[in-house]
């Protein structure tokens, strides 16, 4: 047999290169930045590239099997974009990629529930006289507030500040004829106490407005003053018999140790003692030359009626203007039945009261005496007195308010006027339990002297509140607020001596904002705020508002622009501070002082008809233009959109969130954009926080916010606004509120 060959053969299987990826398509969200992982088995090497610049992948290349790292810019479109991952290697291998567009959310806001209590400290400033008329003579009263207290805290006030209470010669009462009681034209003192009563049912405090500077000239102690020289009321007003003098010796203490009167006020001739007289008197006046006399005798001789076709006159008395005879050429005379208790005057008109037709006795004159001639002036007459003797007291504002006499501020205390005035303080605190005062003009106290005005304010306040403590408020501070009305480097410092005081720049700091320079407004109301809480120890707290009654109208200043007048509403109760409101300025009032100081008190128009509108109480100086129906509260109260439900809106925001009325505001570097017309800050209580965005240009703005605030819980919006990512778009005037979490 022939043995077989065995060859073997070996088979070799071919290798073949391979190249797989997954996944094979990939989805971002529109704000880019997360990660997400493509996995690439390969046999051989691979590099990757993109068909977009937004998409990133890190390691690039590699080789064998591994993982790369894809990430996506941020999409700001609205639309969706697609591009393609090409990897090459043994093979090439696509992953098809889609980012989302960005998504405009439409900002709805998601309050927390009110709870119902008024957590904030929101005060609304109103005038007794022509708030609510509850009797139908119109003029407001104690009742008519009352019955307005659900109006009131359905704004979400806790507090009302009140116009003087006390009775008054005036319809403002500003100048006080009895600081002890209540002005009967607006009720009782029973009427009073129920008010105070009824308003803290509902959680809202009073303050009195209490008026320091000077009394009215109505006064019982003035006419005391001024009836005898030895009075002890005397003492209670700033008089003297020679003012130059004892300005130059440094005897006026009201000056508060300086020479001058601080720039404001005069010095007002009066007759001390018996002015007066009850008798027959013959009257005779010679205008023959360039100096005019006249000659009062006693006389029995028969009484004259007066001369109706006369071209000079007496004023005298309680008659007023009687007319006498021309006996010979500009010789006048008559007899006459006198009873005055001031003396007389001579008058060349009686229709006009200006241009030199008022004829009286020169400065420092002494009174008549009977049959011998007593020269007349036309150049600031007094009157011509029958007793008496002259002196002079001095007025801050005007001669029907005589300003209160302190005596040296370094005891002030002490004074007889101090004392009597802290002991009517005491009496509301007491009896009728009020929560606090807003001080008139405490500039004028001491004249413009702060150091002087200081130590009077905090002897002031350390009195009532002492009152306060005592009547059962041991763990609280009375409030008090007031008016220096200076420029905040000097108006700052009266917070070392009390809890409050308005500050007088705001308005034009918020006023330049909603004008569209709102960048700096934040930083600056945070001075405000700052200044004040380290002038002293002890509660303090800003008072902020628009305007007052002594003040041209927010809406008057802002040109009548609703969108406006909604926005500084807005700023106001996002605000640190406590703010005012001012009475009618939630309805849009406006109104300017050119034509009086009514104009900006106007009355509240309550319903469309006006039926119970206390335009009496302003003297019936009103703009009927202005109270038509649709400004009332009924037509606004209706209104959703209307300026009194968006103080209602942002009040209720304020007394929800604690970061409002105890937080601290701070400026913020987290938006960016939008020009000089974007104020925003942050008010922060503990770990919480809000972000306040105000846009005050009458077009649309967007900012961009930090990508680190979480902004998917809006609480408040004013207008129109937008989101899209972390950038903002606000309609023009438009403001929002974030909770931040």
């Amino acid at each position: 047999m022939l043995g077989a060959a065995m060859i073997a053969v070996a088979c070799h299987e071919k290798v073949i290169d391979t190249l797989s990826v997954s996944p094979a398509t990939m989805t971002f969200e529109a704000e880019g930045g997360s990660t997400q992982v493509l996995n690439v088995m390969s046999t051989t090497t691979w590099s990757l590239s993109s068909s977009a610049g937004w998409l990133h992948a890190s390691p690039s290349a590699g080789s064998g099997d591994g993982t790369v790292n894809i990430i996506a810019d941020v999409n700001t479109d609205t639309e969706p974009r697609t591009a393609t991952i090409t990897v090459n290697g043994a093979d090439t291998k696509t992953v098809e990629v889609t980012q989302k567009g960005v998504e405009v959310i439409n900002i709805v806001p998601q309050p927390a529930k009110f709870d119902g209590v008024k957590h904030a400290s929101t005060t609304y400033q109103l005038l007794i006289y022509s708030f609510a008329d509850s009797n139908g003579d119109g003029i407001g009263d104690f009742k008519g507030i009352q019955s307005k207290l659900d109006y009131l805290d359905a704004l979400g006030v806790s507090a009302l500040w009140l116009s003087p209470a006390h009775p008054t010669d005036s319809y403002h009462a500003y100048d006080v004829n009895d600081y002890s009681t209540v002005n009967p034209l607006y009720g009782t003192e029973d009427d009073f106490k129920a008010l105070i009563g009824a308003a803290h049912a509902k959680g809202i405090a009073i303050y009195m407005d209490y008026v320091l500077n000077h009394s009215g000239s109505g006064h019982e102690w003035f006419k005391a003053a001024c009836s005898d020289a030895a009075s002890p009321y005397r003492d209670y007003y700033v008089f003297s018999d020679n003012p130059d003098a004892d300005i130059a010796a440094g005897k006026i203490d009201n000056y508060g140790g300086g020479k001058t009167s601080g720039g404001m006020g005069e010095w007002h001739e009066v007759t001390i003692g018996n002015a007066g007289y009850k008798g027959r008197l013959h009257f005779k006046l010679d205008w023959t030359g360039s100096t005019k006399t006249v000659t009062v005798t006693e006389t029995k001789e028969a009484a004259q009626k007066a001369n109706a076709s006369a071209s000079k006159w007496l004023w005298i008395g309680s008659v007023g203007a009687v007319g006498l005879y021309e006996t010979s050429t500009n010789i006048f005379e008559i007899t006459l039945d006198v009873d005055t208790d001031w003396g007389f005057l001579v008058r060349t008109s009686t229709t006009s009261w200006d241009g030199g037709t008022k004829y009286g006795a020169p400065a420092s004159s002494g009174p008549i005496k009977f049959g011998e001639a007593f020269k007349l002036t036309n150049s600031n007459p007094g009157d011509i007195t029958f007793g008496g003797s002259k002196s002079y007291y001095f007025a801050s504002f005007s001669g029907s308010m005589p300003d209160l006499n302190y005596g040296k501020y370094t005891d002030c205390e002490n004074s007889p006027a101090f004392k009597a005035i802290a002991a009517t303080a005491d009496r509301w605190i007491k009896e009728f339990g009020v929560d606090g005062f807003r001080l008139d003009a405490v500039l004028w106290i001491y004249q413009n002297q702060t150091d002087a005005n200081l130590r009077f304010l905090k002897q002031w306040y350390d009195h009532c509140n002492a009152t306060y403590h005592a009547a059962g408020h041991a763990a609280d501070e009375l409030f008090m607020v007031a008016e220096a009305w200076e420029s905040h480097s000097k108006e700052k410092l009266y917070y070392q001596s009390l809890p409050s005081c308005f500050e007088f720049d705001y308005w034009g700091v918020l006023k330049n904002a909603l004008n569209g320079n709102a960048a700096n407004y934040a930083s600056t109301v945070n001075s405000f705020l700052f200044d004040h809480a380290t002038q002293a120890q002890g509660y303090k707290v800003t008072s902020l508002h628009l305007t007052n009654h002594d003040q041209d109208r927010a809406a008057s200043d802002l040109g009548k622009n609703l969108a406006k007048e909604k926005q500084a509403a807005a700023m106001l109760l996002t605000t640190g501070g406590k703010p005012f409101i001012y009475q009618g300025e939630e309805l849009g009032y406006w109104g300017t002082k050119a034509n009086g100081d009514e104009y900006v008190r106007t009355p509240m128009m309550w319903d469309k008809a006006g039926k119970d509108c206390a335009k009496k109480g302003v003297n019936n100086k009103v703009d009927n233009n202005m109270l038509t129906a649709a400004i009332s509260v009924e037509a606004q109260d209706a209104d959703a959109e209307s300026l009194l439900n968006v103080y209602r809106t942002w009040s209720r925001l304020r007394n929800t969130y604690p970061e409002f009325y105890e937080g601290s505001m701070g400026t913020t570097k987290a938006v960016t954009g939008g020009g000089n017309s974007i104020a925003a800050w942050t008010m922060t209580l503990d770990w919480e926080q809000m972000l306040i965005i105000h846009n005050c240009a009458a077009s649309e703005k967007t900012v961009n916010i930090a990508e680190s605030f979480n902004l998917d819980k809006p609480v408040a919006l004013l207008g129109t606004a937008t989101l899209k990512g972390h950038a903002l778009t606000l309609g023009a005037y438009s403001s929002v509120v974030f909770e931040l979490r």
